[in-house]
């Protein structure tokens, strides 16, 4: 196919006042942060990454709801001002738990979602699934699947944090965990269309960190040939395997709910049950993606990056992604 121009099929939300890449004298490479290892980590992180296996030892459902309550109960007495959550729970919330994921109104205007496009126009994309470096939009390489910005570009991104920390999301979120959550992971992420074996993240599979959801805003339109998430109804419920694997399609039950929509289109899911996010076929899909979740994931070794914007950031919330 040789390099590849996604610039017209995102024209609609974007502006060419500043064609080409900005230059880096030194470009994080880091998109969440980085992996700990026991080779490399310290004691501390050691630590962490026992309490993460061990806590996927337990696969019982209720065994794991029990110890969800322990760990509000610790979380409410180290942080008692830390709340959010109104006097009534929002209608929604009843569905949230028991479907495993939520349609939100767009938050986003057309406007905003220009003003993001605008701002990554010029901004480099890593190449996070393959060869690690970086590219521009307008010059995507042949193997490339998925690209990803830097944890810098995403929190400076405008209406990016302003988003992240919208009352009604947060609100959300705290109720559906039972604390103020902690945002645990960011990224703006592009899906390419490609014949390529899919990735991990392009096969159903559940994310395993203890009380933890994620909020994902389309930010390019959205529809079957466009890499729409999909999500197994209802398998949040399930007792957790104690191994990982990524599953097809048809070992897969119940309802595959498909979430379709254009630029602007909101929802949460809950990472422990079974999601993916197809492939693209025709044109590519930019996301943005936030992890929200009671506790620091025991995976990461967290190196929050500056913040320039002027939204005055909770730090118990945003604490892990800007200094």
């Amino acid at each position: 196919m040789g390099n590849r121009s996604y610039l017209d099929a995102v024209r609609p939300h974007v502006s060419d006042e500043n064609g080409g890449i900005a230059g880096s004298a030194k470009l994080r490479t880091m998109i969440v942060q980085n992996y700990i290892t026991f080779a490399s980590a310290s004691m501390i992180e050691r630590l962490r990454l026992g309490f993460y296996y061990c806590q996927r030892l337990i696969t019982n459902l209720k065994v794991r709801r029990f110890s969800h309550r322990i760990l509000l109960f610790f979380l409410l007495r180290c942080f008692p001002h830390c709340t959010l959550a109104g006097p009534k729970p929002r209608a929604e919330l009843k569905d949230f738990k028991s479907r495993g994921y939520i349609e939100l109104a767009p938050i986003l205007s057309d406007v905003q979602c220009q003003e993001i496009h605008s701002y990554l126009l010029t901004r480099p994309i890593l190449d996070t699934k393959g060869s690690g470096k970086t590219f521009s939009l307008d010059d995507v390489p042949e193997n490339c699947t998925i690209g990803d910005y830097p944890l810098s570009t995403v929190v400076n991104c405008p209406n990016v944090m302003e988003l992240a920390n919208h009352p009604d999301i947060l609100t959300l979120a705290c109720e559906y965990l039972g604390f103020m959550p902690v945002i645990t992971g960011m990224s703006l992420r592009w899906t390419f269309p490609h014949s390529n074996t899919p990735d991990k993240v392009q096969r159903f599979h559940r994310d395993c960190e203890m009380g933890s959801i994620k909020l994902m805003v389309y930010l390019t339109d959205v529809d079957a040939e466009c890499g729409p998430h999909t999500f197994a109804t209802g398998t949040h419920l399930d007792r957790m395997p104690v191994r990982l694997h990524p599953l097809p399609d048809n070992q897969v039950g119940g309802e595959h709910k498909v979430i379709l929509g254009s630029a602007g289109t909101t929802f949460f899911i809950d990472t422990r049950g079974l999601h993916k996010g197809s492939i693209p076929t025709a044109n590519p899909r930019l996301m943005l993606g936030v992890q929200y979740g009671l506790l620091p994931c025991p995976l990461f070794k967290y190196e929050p990056v500056p913040y320039t914007g002027s939204l005055k950031l909770q730090k118990y919330v945003n604490r892990l992604m800007t200094v």
